[in-house]
Formats: structure tokens, C-alpha cells, sequence
């Protein structure tokens, strides 16, 4: 089958935003908990805020400015409260909030106001109907409040409550299941034999996809074998939407991942023209997504933060990791038709190479400050220039 074989990073991006399009089906859930999903129609106010004028300040509320002393009723007009047959001829104390009677249209904040024995003295007071909060003045009915694929955040789910909303349409969130594939690893949990490799790549993705809105499941380990990867992949083809696995996506024929999805799935792309992370596959198997990823864990971090991060979330909604131009501390020659990503300590806003030789080296990743990316067309890195680099999250 004709795929894209060992193409450039920029075209895998592409494709994973091409088919995260794919992915989206719509559910109502309760408002209560939308907190960080994207809405999948847009949302309009169905009431006016408020929906009747009301007080801006505590204050008086009279109907007639034209009378010089106008006597106060006793009677304050409180939140939450509607008030009938007021006497027009009374001025009425209001707190903030309050809405105003229909046939009051002139406020006196406290402070403008000019009481003597219980008589409100107009030519002593100020009118200051600006303090009045107008009907409709803060949202107006039918106005967009929010727009289709928008982050649901604190703020946005205050201003839905606040009109009443009760449901939301959302994107469903995807059902992920993620596993390792090798048969040297063993959980890192458990006590292992000296020949024996604790995963630490499953543990790196699974946290890595917790800040998207969707479901994940650890699948465990999977023995690299044809059968055992067969018989998984068309055990769970139904169960999830997308599978991460790590391992066994190389060029070996002794990687049966690799083999299975070559001779099973759609390929949507098959190796990448970038170092480190070059044998990620990316395919589609009865209706479901598959993300293969090498077994090295600065790969597996390179493919989660550039291509998987981009299938998930094309609009960066939820990304929490900065690219910055920042100067090179060094020169070093690279390969011109691939981007590499060297692991770099920043000081002084200038980036220096740290232990990047070999992809392999976790330590030096977790010591490191972020990925200075030399992009494909460029030969070398020339100390002093300017490249971007990916800042690692804090």
C-alpha cells in the first residue's frame, strides 16, 4: 500500500491535524463538568443581564426629580426580591443588585444623596442615573457568549451558569489506550532482573496526556511477538479510538508492531526525516488511530510533544511547553535533510549543547532545559546565531 514513507516533520504535522478532524463526535454533558473541554456548537445567552435594571451602587430610588423634598419610606428594596404597588411619592432606599421597580427610573448613590429628618432634600442630592445597571447592559439576549471548539474554562462555565445554561454540547472525549511493547521490560513497579528494563515510556506518555480532556487506560506490557501483537490489536480495535504504544515501530523485522500495522492498517505516515524520533508510524486500523512509537525515551518525548500533541490539539488549547528564539552557545555540524533536536542548558539566554550525543541518554534530557531545533535545509549550528528552542515545562 502506497504511504507517506520518511517524510518531513512539518508534513506529519499535517496529517495528524488532518485526521484529529476525523475524530470528533459530539455528546451533551452537564454543565457542571465541561471544565476543559471544547465545545462542539456554539452557545448563545438566551436572557439579558441583567434581565431587569437594577441598582450599580447601594443607594435611593425616586420617580418624581421635579418635587424639592420627598419624603423615605422605611422600606428597603432588597436582591432577589420584586416589589408592587410602591408609593411614587416615597423615596426607597435599594441595595446593590436590587431590581429597580418599573416606575423609578432616577437613582441617588448613598454618598450623592441629602437626607434630613427622613426627607430627601433634591437640591442638596445629585441624580446619578449612570449608576443605574440598564437592562441587558452587561449581555444582551441572543448574543454569543460561546463559539464553537472553545476551551470551556472557570470563567466561560461562571458565564454559563450565570444564564441559566444546563448542558453543554462537547467534543466526546477520546477513549486512549496506551501500552509497551517489548519483551526485555518489566513495570516499573516491580522488581526486575538484571537483564530486565523498567518501562518508563508508558509512564511518560500516560502523564503527558493528562491534560487533555479524554480517557486513558494503561494497557500494560506486550510481548514482542507476531501473535501477541496481532491478537491485540484486533482484541481492542473496537474499544478505544486511538493507541499509543512504545516499541517495536523500527525498521528491524524483528519489530512485529512495525509488521503487523504494515500488512494490517492504512499507513498514514511511516518514519519521519527528524533525530531523535524518526521511527514513529502512524496508522489507521478498523476505524481506529494508532500512534507507534520507538522504544527511546527522548523519541517517544519528541514524537508526544510535536505530532501527538497536534492530532490531540491542532488550536494548542492545552499546551503548556514554549518555543523561544534563543542564541547557540556552540557550532555543530548536523545532516542536512533532517531536523534534529539537540538537548540544551540555557544560561544568559544563550543555549548550550548538554550530553547530546546519543538519543538513548534520559538523564541528560531531564537535566537539559529544552530542544534547540535545527531544522531541515541547515547543515550546521553556528554559535552565536539564533534557532528556536523548545523549553521543557517546569
Amino acid at each position: 500500500m502506497t504511504h507517506s514513507k520518511f517524510i518531513s516533520l512539518k508534513k506529519a504535522v499535517q496529517i495528524a491535524i488532518l485526521h484529529n478532524k476525523r475524530t470528533k463526535k459530539s455528546s451533551k454533558i452537564d454543565l457542571a463538568n465541561s471544565l476543559n473541554f471544547i465545545s462542539s456548537k456554539e452557545i448563545r445567552s438566551p436572557i439579558n443581564l441583567p434581565e431587569l435594571s437594577s441598582a450599580g451602587l447601594d443607594g435611593l430610588i425616586i420617580s418624581n426629580k421635579k418635587s424639592t423634598k420627598i419624603p423615605v419610606s422605611s422600606k428597603i428594596i432588597e436582591t432577589g426580591k420584586v416589589y408592587k404597588n410602591l408609593n411614587i411619592n416615597y423615596a426607597y432606599r435599594i441595595n446593590t443588585g436590587a431590581s429597580i421597580p418599573g416606575n423609578f427610573k432616577n437613582f441617588l448613590s448613598l454618598e450623592n444623596a441629602f437626607i434630613e429628618n427622613d426627607y430627601l432634600i433634591l437640591s442638596k442630592s445629585k441624580i446619578s442615573n449612570k449608576d443605574i445597571k440598564k437592562r441587558g447592559e452587561d449581555l444582551k439576549k441572543n448574543q454569543i457568549i460561546l463559539k464553537k471548539n472553545q476551551k470551556i474554562n472557570f470563567i466561560k462555565l461562571a458565564l454559563l451558569a450565570s444564564v441559566g445554561i444546563k448542558k453543554i454540547d462537547i467534543y466526546s472525549p477520546l477513549k486512549v489506550g496506551v501500552i509497551s511493547t517489548g519483551d526485555e521490560l518489566i513495570d516499573f513497579k516491580k522488581k526486575k532482573k538484571d537483564f530486565q528494563t523498567f518501562d518508563s515510556n508508558k509512564l511518560q506518555i500516560i502523564n503527558f496526556l493528562k491534560k487533555y480532556p479524554i480517557s486513558i487506560k494503561d494497557l500494560g506490557i506486550l510481548k514482542d511477538t507476531f501473535k501477541d501483537v496481532e491478537k491485540f490489536y484486533k482484541t481492542k480495535k473496537s474499544q478505544y479510538d486511538l493507541i499509543i504504544s512504545s516499541g517495536g515501530s523500527s525498521f528491524s523485522s524483528g519489530d512485529h508492531t512495525s509488521s503487523y500495522l504494515t500488512k494490517n492498517s492504512k499507513i498514514l505516515f511511516q518514519y519521519l526525516r527528524i533525530q531523535p524520533g524518526r521511527p514513529i508510524i502512524f496508522a489507521k486500523h478498523y476505524g481506529q488511530y494508532i500512534f507507534s512509537l520507538p522504544g527511546n525515551p527522548l523519541a517517544v518525548m519528541v514524537n508526544l510533544k510535536l505530532i501527538i500533541s497536534k492530532f490531540l490539539d491542532p488550536n494548542d488549547l492545552y499546551s503548556n511547553f514554549k518555543v523561544e528564539n534563543i542564541k547557540s552557545g556552540f557550532t555543530e555540524n548536523k545532516k542536512a535533510n533532517i531536523t534534529k533536536f539537540i538537548r540544551v542548558k540555557i544560561k544568559d539566554n544563550t543555549a548550550f549543547e548538554h550530553n547530546s550525543k546519543g538519543s538513548a541518554k534520559l538523564i541528560s534530557a531531564a537535566q537539559s532545559d529544552g530542544f534547540l531545533i535545527v531544522e531541515e535545509g541547515l547543515s550546521r549550528v553556528i554559535k552565536g546565531k539564533f534557532y528556536p528552542v523548545i523549553k521543557f515545562e517546569i
